[in-house]
């Protein structure tokens, strides 16, 4: 697989961890790579992280703005 050392240069991974990962790829539909001889025969079907798996982040609360007095008396 010529295109993997590519893969574990750019990377800094091991080829069995690029394996892994691609093998994960495959797993959730992300990537389809029939022809294992070469990375170049990949096909992509989802390029971007689905919604369900985004990291959800914490709903701040909206800080509450302080009257014009406030200027003058806590600065």
């Amino acid at each position: 697989m010529p295109m993997v050392h590519e893969l574990t240069v750019k990377t800094g991974k091991g080829k069995p961890d690029v394996m892994a990962a691609l093998d994960a790829l495959i797993a959730s539909e992300y990537i389809h790579w029939e022809d294992k001889s070469n990375t170049a025969n990949i096909v992509i079907l989802e390029g971007w992280e689905r919604e369900s798996e985004k990291p959800k982040l914490p709903e701040a609360p909206i800080p509450a703005l302080p009257n014009d007095l406030s200027y003058w008396t806590q600065y």
